[in-house]
């Protein structure tokens, strides 16, 4: 049996809402201001994009109908859940649209999920019917699941088409999509129609994003910063153009034959690509800017991309519950873009934890017209969103003159005899050692030290003969001693990321310790002792 997808989280106070639909942060577009009106005012401009082809608008909206009218016929609608696991394509996108359509709210998971996933966003959200492709339902044993399972081709076959949907509640459950589960258990979490086109707008206001642009999207859509990037391109008649495949080499002769204009999602892409764009001898590739955030943004990309191609960087900050929270503006220097996480976007607000003076630490509240409506667990809601609707996010930083500036995560301090080391500074010291292809640190328990920092690094073998090579390296960057590793991991293949770039630690910490280790004197010691 099918239920509602609902949410208990602290809301924000009416006054505040008042204000998101008096100045148009909410209800200003609504799901027919997207597709449907381009497909009204240019039918056969080009829409999406993906590795086996292209479709106009009017292409897109036609298909939209018909998916919508097929699961209205398969029992999707309010209060009746469609589950979507899907590939980063157009039959996903056209499923995603079509759900929304019928007024289902959507429970997005990417292709790469386990059944223990599955499992979870069933049992958190009991949908009325599951889509996916076949070999997908295969792999992960969907039939098992007790629910109608539909392949993507017969929402694309079906004849019939239906347009004269009622736009659902805009405040209502619309969307739910997984966090990365980075430091836990994937949690989902739940959107609607306002919050969704709110973020999508914050995307468009600090890329200045217009119908002549061209998105080039790998981050799956099955997350928020890939729905809302679709958002971005199809709501405003641009064009997007989906990467499920990604390759450095073919990938960027994909971005160079769409034209695409910008990139979006995470950093280890854009680097990749303007890596592979040097070691080709490029000097000029059709990006425009990188929309880059999720994690920390390597300095030597944004120099690199706009000293060499002229692409300009925007900055972005948020996350699953509070996306495109502080953007750049176009207007900003390019100096000042590399060095912080810009300014609240419309609406939006942060504040500090204890902070009373600019410049002072501590961790970032935030709250805005995209924060979602809360967690579908509502333990975890209750811890997350405080008296306000503030969404503690747990990242640490510091505003000054408006500005927000990103120092390290909470769960991300080691602290080493009473002392707190940042992993996020290690990371960046560490990137770019010789013959290092990344580094990523972590923190692991020590019975001296309490806890103990601990670097991984992808390199081939022979690179890193010992701990000293590296830790010399860093104290040369200007790294205090007694923030140095005190453990160096080699790993020969690339170091374990989240679908949005992030580095997950925990992964780190449990895959690293069959690997090469090089350590400090003293945990020899202690190993041969023990």
């Amino acid at each position: 049996m099918s239920g509602a997808v609902s949410t208990s989280a602290t809301p924000v106070p009416p006054e505040v809402r008042e204000r998101y639909y008096r100045s148009g942060l909410w209800g200003g577009r609504t799901l027919r201001n997207g597709i449907e009106a381009g497909a009204a005012r240019f039918p056969d401009r080009t829409a999406v994009i993906d590795n086996h082809g292209s479709w106009t608008y009017g292409e897109l909206e036609q298909a939209v109908a018909r998916a919508a009218d097929a699961l209205r016929g398969l029992g999707a609608g309010h209060d009746r859940p469609v589950l979507v696991v899907t590939h980063l394509s157009y039959e996903g996108v056209v499923a995603y649209a079509a759900a929304t359509r019928c007024g289902s709210p959507v429970v997005m998971l990417d292709r790469k999920v386990g059944r223990d996933d599955v499992d979870n966003a069933v049992r958190l959200t009991r949908p009325a019917l599951v889509v996916s492709t076949p070999a997908l339902a295969e792999r992960l044993h969907l039939d098992d699941l007790g629910l109608p399972v539909t392949p993507f081709a017969d929402l694309l076959a079906h004849q019939a088409a239906w347009r004269d949907w009622d736009e659902p509640d805009p405040d209502q459950p619309i969307v739910v999509v997984f966090t990365s589960g980075t430091t836990s258990a994937p949690k989902g979490v739940v959107h609607s129609v306002n919050t969704l086109l709110a973020g999508a707008q914050s995307f468009a206001d600090c890329l200045g994003f217009g119908e002549a642009d061209a998105l080039f999207l790998s981050t799956p859509i099955a997350s928020i910063t890939g729905l809302l990037q679709v958002h971005l391109a199809l709501d405003r008649g641009a064009r997007l153009v989906l990467e499920d495949e990604f390759d450095a080499v073919r990938s960027l002769a994909r971005l160079r034959d769409a034209g695409a204009t910008v990139i979006g999602g995470a950093p280890v892409i854009a680097e990749t690509l303007v890596n592979q764009a040097v070691a080709e001898g490029l000097d000029e590739l059709p990006l425009r800017s990188f929309c880059l955030g999720g994690t920390m943004i390597p300095k030597s990309l944004l120099e690199l991309g706009e000293s060499r191609f002229g692409i300009v960087p925007t900055r972005v900050y948020g996350s699953s519950e509070v996306p495109c929270c502080t953007t750049s503006r176009p207007e900003d220097p390019v100096a000042i873009r590399m060095n912080d996480e810009g300014l609240p976007a419309a609406g939006a607000e942060v504040r500090i934890v204890g902070a009373e003076a600019d410049g002072e630490e501590g961790e970032i509240l935030a709250r805005g017209p995209m924060r979602a409506l809360g967690y579908l667990d509502d333990g975890e809601s209750a811890e997350a969103f405080t008296d306000g609707g503030w969404y503690r996010t747990g990242d640490i930083g510091r505003i000054d003159a408006g500005r927000l500036t990103i120092t390290g995560r909470i769960k991300e301090i080691v602290a080493r005899k009473g002392l707190k080391v940042s992993l996020a500074e290690i990371d960046e010291k560490a990137r770019g050692l010789d013959g290092v292809l990344e580094a990523a640190s972590f923190g692991t328990p020590d019975e001296e030290t309490g806890e103990r920092v601990v670097l991984a690094v992808q390199a081939p073998d022979g690179v890193v003969t010992s701990l000293a090579s590296v830790t010399d390296a860093l104290r040369e960057r200007g790294l205090a001693t007694w923030k140095l590793p005190e453990q160096v991991v080699v790993w020969d293949a690339p170091l374990p990321r989240t679908e949005s770039g992030k580095i997950q630690r925990t992964w780190l910490r449990e895959q690293s310790e069959e690997r090469p280790t090089f350590s400090a004197a003293r945990l020899e010691q202690a190993s041969v002792s023990s």
